[in-house]
């Protein structure tokens, strides 16, 4: 009695293991799709060709891939758009430029003038400096 009852007891741990192992990997499979193929019905972890699931995916990767190269270009024509900061312009253009608002900003203030030292660091160059007297750039350090 005890070999049959041990015997029971393998098969049964055995079914446990077999079934837990069926019902992990179904659960990893992702989606199924049924699918008619030469008049047969065949199941298949992809969308069936021609189907609206397929077409959806499809438009979704394309609609995906369009708003990233739009991104992309949005980007170049704004870059583009910027100019290199000169003599003569204000604060407000000189913050619109290529080198944008800087990292650093030195004031000093006298009787008759206040001067600007905008400090811009750069990992490559080290420093820029643009200089300003009374709100416009006077000088540009490289």
């Amino acid at each position: 009695m005890n070999l049959i009852m041990w015997g029971n007891k393998k098969m049964f741990i055995k079914l446990i293991l077999i079934l837990s192992v069926l019902v992990s990997v179904n659960a990893m499979a992702g989606d199924v799709y049924t699918c008619t193929v030469s008049g047969k019905t065949v199941y298949q972890g992809k969308p069936c060709a021609g189907s609206k699931a397929l077409n959806d995916k499809v438009n979704q990767a394309k609609a995906q891939h369009q708003a990233k190269v739009d991104a992309k270009d949005r980007e170049e024509r704004e870059w583009n758009s910027k100019v290199e900061p000169k003599v003569g312009m204000t604060k407000s253009e000189a913050e619109k430029s290529r080198w944008g608002y800087p990292d650093k900003i030195n004031t000093t203030t006298t009787a008759n003038n206040e001067f600007e030292q905008w400090v811009y660091r750069t990992h490559y160059t080290g420093s820029r400096y643009l200089h300003f007297t009374n709100g416009r750039i006077t000088s540009i350090t490289n």
